[in-house]
This record gives C-alpha cells, sequence and structure tokens, in this order.
C-alpha cells in the first residue's frame, strides 16, 4: 500500500514539475526560443516527439528541413543553424562540415555506442554513425539519443549532462534566449 501512495506521489510530482516548466516560444512567445534545444511546436509550446518536431515546428531540432543558401534565393537558417552544401538547414558535419554555405561551420562531435555511449550536449541527436546533430539524418532512423524524431532516443534531464564539452549550442539550462527582431 505504501509504494502505491509513493508511486502516485511520484507521478503527482512529476505531472506538476512538467506544467510548472511549459513554456511558450515562437509566433506565441514572442520569438522566445525553447532552452536545450528542445522544438517548438507550431502551437507556441517547448517539448519533444512529432507533436512538437514535426509539422509546424517553428524551431529546434524540427525533423523537416528548411531550405536555404543558393537553392533557395540565398536564405539564411534560422537559429544559427548551418546551411548544408545542399541547401537545407541544421546542425552537425552533415550541414555544418565541408561545403557548409553560412551559419557555425565546424567539425563533427562524435557520440554514441561507437564513442564509449558519450551523449550530445542540448538535446543535439546522436546519428546512427555516431555523430552530434540536428535534421533528419541525425534525428531520424537510427537516432541513438536526444531529440530523436521517433521518440526513441535517450533526452537528457540532468544539468550536468548539458555541462558536457561535448557541444554548445542554444541556451543555458535555465534561460531562454530571445533574438532580435
Amino acid at each position: 500500500m505504501m509504494t502505491k501512495v509513493l508511486a502516485l506521489g511520484a507521478l503527482a510530482l512529476a505531472y506538476a514539475m512538467a506544467i510548472a516548466d511549459a513554456q511558450q516560444c515562437g509566433q506565441q512567445g514572442n520569438g522566445m526560443l525553447c532552452r536545450d534545444n528542445l522544438c517548438c511546436s507550431q502551437h507556441g509550446w517547448c517539448g519533444l516527439g512529432s507533436a512538437y518536431c514535426g509539422t509546424g515546428c517553428q524551431s529546434g531540432p524540427c525533423c523537416v528541413n528548411a531550405r536555404c543558401g543558393r537553392q533557395a534565393g540565398n536564405a539564411v537558417c534560422p537559429n544559427n543553424l548551418c546551411c548544408s552544401n545542399a541547401g537545407y538547414c541544421g546542425l552537425g558535419s552533415l550541414y555544418c562540415g565541408t561545403g557548409c554555405q553560412s551559419g557555425p561551420c565546424r567539425v563533427d562531435m562524435r557520440c554514441g555506442r561507437q564513442n564509449g555511449g558519450r551523449l550530445c550536449g542540448n538535446n543535439l541527436c546522436c546519428s546512427q554513425s555516431g555523430i552530434c546533430g540536428l535534421g533528419p539524418e541525425y534525428c531520424g532512423a537510427g537516432c541513438q539519443s536526444g531529440a530523436c524524431c521517433n521518440g526513441t532516443g535517450v533526452a537528457m534531464a540532468l544539468p550536468e549532462l548539458f555541462n558536457q564539452s561535448t557541444m554548445a549550442v542554444g541556451a543555458s539550462d535555465d534561460e531562454i534566449i530571445k533574438l532580435p527582431a
């Protein structure tokens, strides 16, 4: 009986914390971005999974690529994402590596079972091949951890995981960023 009471109490506490942590973002939240690379849904709420990162996703590790660069009239990616050689927005070596057209172009970050179980920082996805990034190539089929589109990844929830030296993209653990208009 005591176990059931404790379990019910823990469930109620988790629900209360989820409600307290909910934040508005995007157009509905005056341009605010979600912390820790969470997605901003079409309805302006922060979270992970297809309801937040799928159709209508406004920012974060959206599961649908935006077009950019010379393939899209020299459009620039939002939220400091890289524009790949092929003209798609995202983070990671496929976007920020060789041929990167704009954004924070840089080298690979390694993760996953191929790299001792290392996690990517800030909910970046760890691809099937063990590289940190955002976008369908990282967060889609075979995604090992982070903001995976299929919901099977291990999302990091402890502050010490966000302070890893693997990558620091986006807001700190206790703030959100407002982009200039």
